[in-house]
């Protein structure tokens, strides 16, 4: 693959790592404590229009995440047989916990999301909404922990 086609590559993967972990550390940093003080009314009004917003742009941008990532990491070490130098490990391990965080957002915080904009829809029971709405926080929380690790993992192999 070309250098310029490989750092076209790149440049996109960069470019969603940010968005996702941009968008997780802005809903806790900035959604997170203005919802909090909105009123019951309005945050439930936010709630159903963000959550399945943020889910359907969230099922885009982490599979070209995703799909880029392979990409670049085949094209980058595709001149002969893979060998597992420290670079190599630290971006499989990269990789690995990004499908990991990937695949628990759509087992843990896709569904306690949908259940708690149902919940607000339906305007159903008080104590099951602040339960969905606890996973939901819990598994965001996980998320962006494991995102984390992705990234610092990511990192790392651009100094080994």
């Amino acid at each position: 693959m070309s250098p310029l086609l490989i750092a076209a590559v790149a440049w996109f993967h960069l470019f969603f790592a940010v968005v996702w972990i941009g968008s997780s550390i802005m809903f806790f940093v900035v959604l997170g404590p203005v919802v909090s003080r909105l009123t019951p009314v309005s945050r439930a009004e936010f709630t159903v229009m963000f959550f399945p917003k943020m889910e359907r742009f969230l099922n885009l941008v982490v599979p070209l995440l995703l799909l880029s990532g392979g990409i670049l990491f085949a094209a980058m070490s595709w001149s002969g047989p893979l060998v597992l130098d420290t670079w190599s490990v630290s971006v499989l391990a990269g990789g690995s916990l990004g499908l990991v965080t990937y695949f628990f957002a759509l087992a843990k915080l896709v569904p306690a999301a949908r259940k708690v904009t149902l919940l607000l829809q339906s305007g159903g029971p008080e104590e099951e909404l602040m339960r969905a709405q606890k996973s939901v926080g819990q598994a965001s929380m996980m998320e962006l922990v494991l995102m984390i690790a992705a990234f610092t993992a990511m990192i790392a192999a651009g100094f080994l």
